[in-house]
This record gives C-alpha cells, sequence and structure tokens, in this order.
C-alpha cells in the first residue's frame, strides 16, 4: 500500500501523538508497504531528518501562524506575565491579536485551509492508497474530510474533540459537527481505547467506523530497552523521576508535591518537562534541594532519566477520556510506577492494575473532582504513608521484559501496526 500521513509535524519534539504514529509507521515500512508525509514547519519545528529518512518522502509547507504566536507565547516572559500584561500586549499588537483569536474561536482556520490546499495539490500529482489523519489538533482531520481527493480516508485520534475539557456549551454544537463530518467522510476513525469509549453523543452508523487502540508504547525485548537488571538503590538517595507537561486545569502537580511534604528527606523528586511553573516553583521553596527542576531534555535525556530512577511518578489528568501516553513508556521500563489519580475512574487504572509492580494513589474521599486545598491532612497523611510503604517494598526492583510483553501484547507498537494495516486492506 502507498500511505499518506498528515501530520502536525515531524520534527524532534514532535509530542506524544506523532511519535506514537511513527512507530507505527516503521512497522508498515518493515512489512513493505510505503508511508509517506505531508507536514507543516515552523521555526519551532524543523523536519527530524532521522525520521524523515525512514519515509518514503516528506513535504513540507510553512506555517506563519504558529511562527508569530510561538515567538510570544512559548517565552519566560509571556510564560510568567499577568493576564493583564497579556490583554495589554494583545491589545497593542493587532496582528498576534488577530492569530489569537484565530486559534481559540476558529480553531485555526487558516492552517486548516492550507492542509486541505496541500492535500488536494499532492493528489493531482501522485495517488495513494490511503490518506491517514493523526490528531492532535483536530483541524488536521477536518482538512482532510474535506479535501476533495480519490482515495480512502483513515484517522487516528488519540484524544477527545467533542468531549474534550475545554469544549463549552457554546461551542459544543459546532465541534460535534465537524466530528460527525470527519467521521461520516472516513472509512475508518482508530481511538484511543479511553477515547473510543466515550463517544456516546455519536449514531450507531458513525460508531461502527470505530476502531479501539491501546496506547501503543510497549517495545519488544531489545527494542529500546536495558535489561541490565534492577537499579542499584543509593540508600542515602530515593529518586522519584516525572516527566511529562503539566497543566494547572488538567494535570495540576499539587497533590502530588503536597504528598512529597509529608515524605522522608531522602525522597527526592525530579521534574523533567514544564508547566504549572508558579506551583512549582512554590513547593521547591518548600522542598528546597528535595524538588529538582530540570526543564525540557531531549528524548534520550528523558530515556535516561527513567532508567536512572528508583521510582516512576504517573501525573494522569482529572477527566477520564485522555491518559498521559508517557505512562506506557513507563510501563516498558519495567520500574516501579506511582500513578497518581485525581478522579476514581481514572483511564489509567485498567492499565496500571495488570502491573506487578504499581500503586494508585488518590485521595479517600474523592468525588471525581478534586480541589487540593480541601484535602484533610488525614488523607495526605494516608496517601503519604502508602508511598512509603510502597517504595521501601518495591525500590530497586525490576519487572522482567516477557512478563510486560505478556500481559500488555495489545500495547506493542507492531500489533497495534498490524491490526489497523489489517483494517485498511479490508
Amino acid at each position: 500500500m502507498k500511505i499518506l500521513l498528515v501530520l502536525d509535524n515531524l520534527s524532534s519534539s514532535c509530542g506524544a501523538n506523532v511519535g506514537i504514529v511513527y512507530e507505527l509507521a516503521r512497522t508498515w515500512v518493515e512489512r513493505g508497504h510505503e508511508v509517506y508525509c505531508l507536514t507543516r514547519k515552523d521555526r519551532f519545528h524543523d523536519i527530524d531528518q532521522q525520521k524523515a529518512g525512514l519515509l518514503h518522502m516528506v513535504w513540507s509547507f510553512d506555517v506563519t501562524e504558529d511562527d508569530i504566536l510561538n515567538n510570544v507565547t512559548k517565552s519566560d516572559k509571556w510564560i510568567h506575565l499577568s493576564a493583564t500584561g497579556k490583554a495589554i500586549f494583545e491589545l497593542t499588537h493587532p496582528v498576534f491579536l488577530q492569530k489569537m483569536i484565530d486559534k481559540k474561536f476558529c480553531e485555526s482556520s487558516e492552517i486548516r485551509n492550507e492542509y486541505r490546499k496541500q492535500i488536494e495539490k499532492l493528489f493531482k500529482e501522485r495517488s495513494f492508497d490511503a490518506a491517514v489523519a493523526v490528531t492532535e489538533p483536530f483541524y488536521i482531520a477536518d482538512a482532510l474530510a474535506s479535501a476533495k481527493v480519490d482515495t480512502d480516508k483513515y484517522v487516528i485520534m488519540m484524544d477527545p474533540y467533542t468531549n474534550n475539557p475545554s469544549t463549552t456549551d457554546r461551542t459544543r454544537k459546532k465541534k460535534l459537527a465537524r466530528e460527525q463530518h470527519v467521521f461520516e467522510s472516513a472509512r475508518k476513525v482508530f481511538t484511543l481505547d479511553f477515547v473510543g469509549n466515550d463517544m456516546n453523543y455519536l449514531s450507531e452508523e458513525l460508531l461502527g467506523k470505530r476502531v479501539n487502540f491501546c496506547v501503543p508504547k510497549v517495545k519488544k525485548c531489545g527494542a529500546g530497552r536495558s535489561d541490565d537488571g534492577a537499579t542499584v538503590v543509593d540508600s542515602e538517595k530515593i529518586d522519584f523521576v516525572y516527566v511529562g507537561q503539566l497543566y494547572e486545569d488538567i494535570r495540576n502537580p499539587e497533590l502530588m508535591l503536597k504528598i512529597f511534604t509529608r515524605l522522608p528527606d531522602n525522597y527526592i523528586l525530579h521534574f523533567y518537562g514544564g508547566g504549572c511553573e508558579q506551583i512549582v516553583d512554590k513547593y521547591k521553596e518548600i522542598l528546597g534541594d528535595r524538588l529538582v527542576i530540570h526543564g525540557w531534555v531531549s528524548s534520550d535525556e528523558s530515556a535516561l532519566a527513567q532508567q536512572n530512577a528508583h521510582i516512576l511518578i504517573n501525573m494522569n489528568n482529572s477527566i477520564k477520556n485522555m491518559l498521559p501516553s508517557k505512562l506506557i513508556e513507563y510501563i516498558n521500563t519495567g520500574k516501579p510506577i506511582l500513578n497518581i489519580c485525581q478522579i476514581q475512574d481514572c483511564p489509567s487504572i485498567p492499565y496500571i492494575q495488570k502491573y506487578p509492580m504499581a500503586v494508585n494513589i488518590m485521595p479517600m474521599d474523592n468525588d471525581n473532582n478534586i480541589v487540593t486545598a480541601m484535602i484533610s491532612d488525614r488523607d495526605l497523611e494516608t496517601m503519604a504513608m502508602e508511598v512509603q510503604a510502597f517504595t521501601e517494598n518495591y525500590q530497586g526492583k525490576i519487572v522482567e521484559h516477557d512478563v510486560i510483553e505478556n500481559i500488555y501484547s495489545d500495547c506493542i507498537s507492531e500489533n497495534v501496526a498490524d491490526m489497523m494495516l489489517e483494517e485498511m486492506q479490508k
């Protein structure tokens, strides 16, 4: 088959969704299929030549909208600027304001329309057996759905859209219409299990196009994992590692940080990533050297940090249809996992319950709407005791990889890639 992937970007910092699809594409190429890619680029997302080298060909186009926005919004000054300061800046910079309005209220219509044009232009020059749009952002799937091309269309959907927590009552009707449009135009829509299971707002006919899959990040033995045995434990220090993005609204770190204020002094928390800077800075003053902030690092540095950790921390979202894909990376390491849940029906629980060395930590009076400030001292003390007991029991141990492969066979990238190929070839 000749498969065209339509991606948000193909940079070295491409994000979890594109990274997952890249691994699927690797399997498709190994199976003898031709995989092509259409993507955008801007000054923050140059094409990763190593990734591009795997594919048969990559076409890219420039996006000025993201350059204009990212030059400002990715700066430390903007991140720490007050809401009033941001409003003043927007009002005094009309081009920036126009781009912000387009992104927030029109879902980046300029980029969506450019994607549609680029898809149609490419199909005039070449033919493909299948075109696969990868979300997020959702406008990529919308662009493929609107493109007038003669091929089977597919979508790989790894984040909720209509049921996204950012959806308001005002925007829900418009989002639902777009999602229905995407489903109607697609032959199949591949959805992560916890996303696809939360789509009861769609008709039975459209749900018939849905194909659920598990997060495909478990690697086969010898493929990106070292099995040199258990971690050597320094009795003077126990390193806990968190890797990922933090968000005040859906992945707030305050519960995790409050728990650490109740843990022994030799428990060291390492943060790799970014977000929630004000909260993290507040607890840096409290925890001092026990909180080490590394910031954003390369994927290789991230992998090394996980390999050297005594305990890995998975900080979950406060919504039921989004899962940090980093959890499956953690599982792949075989290390002990501290799984911090903010809601009772957390989508991580079905994954983590099967893992031999993990513990779920959540407030006892959890009502699916945690307000961290209202958690009682007794509840915090109970959670801290659970963490300490788990750490003392499992620190330095490792789960053999053949055990992981057996438990999580539906999360092995090659198996998921083969399932998708089978669906596309029917």
